[in-house]
């Protein structure tokens, strides 16, 4: 964990950090979030992340604009205050303090948190693993396409999964996949790779974005569409997205299992060439 964390404007021992009892991020996950992953000691797809976090404060009218150069720098201090190698960033913003009601006042002054956390990531080598998971039924909030801490409906998928020794939830809003407790999905079927369009019934993630650019630089078939829960049963591959989970084997979905339990070639090919354009 973080020795130093960023709150409002100073850096602080992370048992000194302390947050308003009416805040509103705190009383109504009223704040927005990223999580951004270090590899190497360095940050990578900040200007995704950054043009992501635009988006979302701008979609819930919260008075912050974005200062990129001052947050890359915020970014990179605690990186090298905390000795940070392989890790993530937690950047969250919130609208700000107010006697509770629901209904926010205007121009309310936000409280920004960052700190760090060490992560070992599943990266394509000799112990490159694929994972089960589980599926649920998406019970969240109409706009994921916007990074709020309103999880609640995602950490009730993930504890699921837990209970079940599964590493992801995929979540079903009837009979269609729509993303995962904390990641985007795809398939494989036919040497197609299908995945959900980026529209408001999922988040835009930054991996995500990323691996597009990649597939269509293989020369590989990307089609972006809405898909069945029987596709990803029936699916060659199946794996996930993140900036925690980078490129994520799916080799068990509930009880049945992908491509036998192994795998996939395109999985491995994509997560190899995510790996090599981040280092």
């Amino acid at each position: 964990m973080s020795k130093y964390v960023y709150l409002n404007n100073q850096y602080v021992n992370y048992k000194d950090a302390k947050i308003h009892i009416e805040d509103r991020g705190f009383q109504f996950s009223d704040s927005v979030y990223e999580v951004i992953k270090v590899i190497n000691g360095k940050l990578l797809d900040i200007e995704f992340h950054l043009s992501r976090l635009k988006y979302s404060t701008i979609e819930l009218n919260f008075n912050f604009k974005i200062n990129k150069p001052s947050l890359k720098n915020i970014f990179l201090s605690l990186v090298k205050k905390n000795q940070l190698k392989n890790g993530i960033i937690y950047l969250q913003i919130t609208r700000g303090i107010q006697p509770r009601e629901h209904a926010y006042k205007k121009n309310l002054k936000p409280n920004i948190i960052v700190y760090t956390a060490k992560k070992k990531f599943n990266l394509p080598d000799k112990n490159y693993k694929g994972y089960k998971a589980i599926t649920y039924p998406d019970i969240r909030w109409g706009r994921p396409d916007i990074k709020t801490t309103s999880l609640l409906a995602n950490i009730l998928a993930a504890t699921e999964a837990s209970k079940h020794g599964a590493y992801e939830t995929i979540l079903v809003k009837g009979k269609k996949v729509t993303e995962a407790a904390h990641s985007n999905v795809w398939i494989v079927r036919s040497k197609k790779i299908i995945t959900h369009p980026a529209n408001k019934e999922i988040l835009k993630g930054v991996t995500r974005t990323v691996l597009k650019k990649i597939i269509n630089s293989l020369n590989l078939k990307l089609i972006e569409r809405e898909f069945s829960i029987k596709e990803l049963m029936k699916a060659e591959e199946v794996f996930i997205t993140s900036s925690g989970s980078l490129v994520t084997p799916i080799t068990q979905v509930d009880k049945i299992k992908i491509n036998k339990g192994e795998i996939g070639a395109i999985t491995k090919s994509l997560a190899l060439n995510l790996y090599k354009a981040i280092i």
